[in-house]
């Protein structure tokens, strides 16, 4: 049996079929617009460029020096146009204006030398301690055996805090002995009345003579110029070279040339300016210096008998 189909009933019409033909009036009415404003459209544009503006005047807005007159006149800070003195602290001024010059200290401390740096900070003294072996080395701002601060470093003088008074006191190098002066030409005749050469690398000179030239330490770092020697790589300081020296100075009469490279004195290693000054007191108190020096990049030892 076949089966039956619905009827679709004669009365029912499709949705939106009223509407029909407004939108079909609105697409049409879309079409014809986009029509004419393509035909239209060069004709809409100006043909021609819009007349110019008028210019203006230049006018100054940068104002006068007297338009300052108000500013200058016065004074924000000073009313009355005086440079007022600087802030200081006042405590510190009265500090400083109450301490007393330094007077000659009366400390068991002897000055064996001195080194005064262009930075202050940097000068080193050598400073023996009575009744107590060796010499140590000081710069400003460091304690000498809880006695004293060191302040300042001056030639062949030194200026400190006696830390049990907190008084200023300055202590000098004694004036042992006669100066010696070197002058070219003579350095063959000093070195023979001197120092002797009695061996290779070994030498005699008497204490008595080797006073005369190691009691102004100043005079003797003045008659050479030497530079830190530093090893390769590291940039390790391993002693001084020697680049140049006066005629008949110490240094020559001891068998020193230029170039050598001073690394240690009797085995201890001269690697800071500090160390040279406290090695500096044994030329004076040893009856025999081993100076180990590097010359043409052999090492050589050079030897010191000092007789009394």
């Amino acid at each position: 049996m076949t089966p039956r189909l619905p009827r679709n009933p004669k009365n029912q019409r499709p949705p939106f079929e009223k509407w029909y033909s407004y939108f079909l009036f609105i697409f049409v009415g879309y079409c014809l617009a986009d029509l004419g404003i393509l035909m239209y459209r060069d004709k809409m544009l100006p043909q021609s460029a819009p007349p110019a503006q008028p210019k203006r005047s230049a006018i100054g807005t940068s104002p006068g020096r007297g338009s300052y007159n108000s500013i200058t006149s016065r004074n924000m800070f000073a009313a009355n146009g005086l440079i007022p003195d600087a802030l200081v602290d006042e405590n510190a001024a009265d500090a400083q204006k109450t301490e007393a010059a330094p007077v000659p200290s009366q400390l068991p401390l002897n000055l064996i030398g001195t080194l005064v740096h262009s930075n202050p900070d940097k000068s080193i003294a050598a400073i023996e301690v009575r009744g107590k072996p060796g010499v140590l080395s000081y710069s400003p701002g460091k304690e000498i055996q809880n006695m004293a601060s060191i302040v300042r470093v001056e030639r062949q003088k030194v200026i400190f805090r006696n830390l049990n008074t907190s008084r200023l006191e300055f202590i000098e190098m004694k004036k042992e002995g006669s100066r010696v002066s070197f002058k070219s030409g003579t350095s063959a005749a000093v070195a023979g009345k001197d120092v002797q050469q009695v061996g290779d690398n070994n030498f005699a000179i008497k204490r008595a003579d080797l006073l005369k030239y190691t009691n102004d330490l100043s005079s003797i770092l003045m008659q050479a110029r030497a530079v830190p020697n530093r090893e390769p790589g590291t940039g390790n300081i391993n002693g001084f070279r020697i680049l140049d020296m006066q005629p008949g100075s110490i240094y020559e009469q001891l068998g020193l040339q230029r170039m050598d490279v001073i690394k240690a004195v009797d085995g201890t290693p001269v690697d800071s300016p500090a160390k040279a000054m406290e090695l500096y007191n044994a030329l004076k108190n040893s009856p025999k210096v081993t100076l180990q020096i590097e010359r043409n990049g052999k090492s050589e030892n050079m030897t010191y008998n000092i007789q009394n």
